[in-house]
């Protein structure tokens, strides 16, 4: 019989600064990309800790004691996208994890390139999560080169994720009813060449929105189902995509539907605030899409969530935490805004809560709406490294606010996408 090693660093502590965790969910999923220190995307420097892996790890909550394991398995994936990492299958009970470029060897300590010089990604693994406290690595099945983006529709028939490989820009993947991909369905013939950088499907299941990287615009697809079957036969462009500021990141639908939220990272000028958008899509191409409005936040705002209710966002702006620690323009603080979005696609700012943390990059609110988590890709502290999750209170109501709870889990260094259980 084989044996299996299993990594020290895959057996993680839950660390609680207080006596119980105020989140409403059957648990959290979270990936780890173990193959670099945040830092290296300022200097290439790697720091990869020996014997350390890709991690997806899962918590099961509620917690039923302060201390308790973290249960990780080793999962190829890379922090080298805008969040869209990892998906769940709520109808199939898997995740979706994204290999978006593959892992570093150990005798690798830097790089001068990074994004020519990681190793290539190419596929999408699939977790078992049926149980949440064992979750168990199926298999994995291949995408375009560097896959950069996924999502998945609201009846969890179909992934749609976007490539570096010309010709697989964009796709969506039919799903058995096991979860396993059997039919792909292509980009429109009419769409304009170039790199795809995001993809969001709509919540009423037939439209999905896209970012073209090179010309900063966001556009709509439109699924054409055959009628017996109901199943997507083709994609078509719907109306003109519209430009949305200069480094536009990731993006997602409110949850009735009605807007389409979206970063623009300003990661071209220096010193710059990163803005929100919110853009209105006319459906039935009865009119041109546009933006209803804007706000600054704070800087490199890669990461946001919507509430249940669709009234409040939550940004996390990574600031300058990533650069080397001996630079001068290092940040030791990180940031999240939290802002009240109108029934009109208006934004009002409620305020900006610092916090000690590296490189945060994706939130998440829990069922209720009243409690929100955010990734922490590391910490400024020496010795073993370590990531996390921390979490804050959302006080609702006319004033909306945040108040950070004092609990965190720690996880494997590099934690930078987080999914909620339902």
């Amino acid at each position: 019989m084989k044996k299996i090693f299993v990594p020290l660093f895959l057996l993680i502590s839950i660390t609680s600064f207080s006596q119980s965790l105020s989140f409403e969910a059957k648990g959290i999923i979270a990936i780890s990309d173990a193959d670099m220190a945040a830092s290296a995307f300022d200097d290439g420097k790697l720091y990869k800790e020996k014997g350390s892996k890709d991690a997806f790890s899962t918590i099961k909550l509620p917690l039923e004691k302060t201390y308790d394991e973290v249960k990780s398995v080793i999962v190829s994936n890379s922090a080298a996208n805008h969040t869209k990492a990892m998906v769940v299958s709520n109808t199939h009970h898997l995740a979706y994890v994204v290999d978006t470029r593959g892992m570093v060897a150990d005798n690798v300590s830097e790089l001068n390139n990074l994004s020519s010089e990681l190793p290539a990604g190419g596929f999408i693994t699939v977790v078992d999560i049926v149980d949440i406290a064992h979750p168990k690595v199926l298999y994995k099945f291949p995408t375009g080169k560097n896959p950069i983006g996924i999502d998945i529709s609201p009846k969890g028939e179909y992934l749609v994720l976007c490539t570096e490989e010309e010709g697989k820009e964009l796709q969506v993947l039919e799903l058995d009813p096991a979860g396993k991909p059997i039919r792909i369905i292509h980009r429109p013939q009419n769409l304009p060449a170039g790199k795809i950088s995001d993809v969001s499907w709509h919540p009423n299941d037939n439209y999905i929105a896209f970012t073209f990287e090179e010309t900063k615009e966001i556009g709509l697809l439109k699924t054409t189902r055959d009628g017996p079957t109901n199943k997507i036969i083709r994609l078509e462009l719907q109306g003109k995509p519209v430009k949305i500021g200069t480094s536009p990141g990731a993006g997602q639908f409110t949850p009735d539907g009605k807007f389409y939220v979206v970063t623009d990272l300003k990661s071209n000028e220096v010193g710059a605030d990163g803005e929100i958008f919110v853009i209105k899509f006319n459906l039935d191409g009865s009119s041109e899409h546009f933006p209803l409005s804007k706000i600054k936040v704070g800087q490199n705002p890669e990461g946001f969530a919507i509430s249940p209710d669709g009234s409040l966002i939550a940004v996390a702006n990574i600031k300058k935490t990533y650069l080397s620690w001996d630079s001068a323009d290092l940040n030791r603080k990180a940031s999240l805004n939290l802002l009240k979005l109108t029934p009109d696609g208006s934004l009002v700012s409620q305020g900006e809560y610092e916090f000690e943390g590296i490189l945060p990059k994706s939130l998440a609110f829990d069922q209720s709406g009243k409690n929100l988590a955010v990734t922490v890709y590391d910490y400024f502290n020496y010795g073993k490294h370590f990531g996390g999750v921390e979490f804050w209170k959302v006080n609702q109501g006319d004033k909306p606010s945040l108040v950070k709870q004092d609990f965190k889990l720690f996880l494997p260094r590099g934690c930078h996408s987080i999914r909620v259980i339902k």
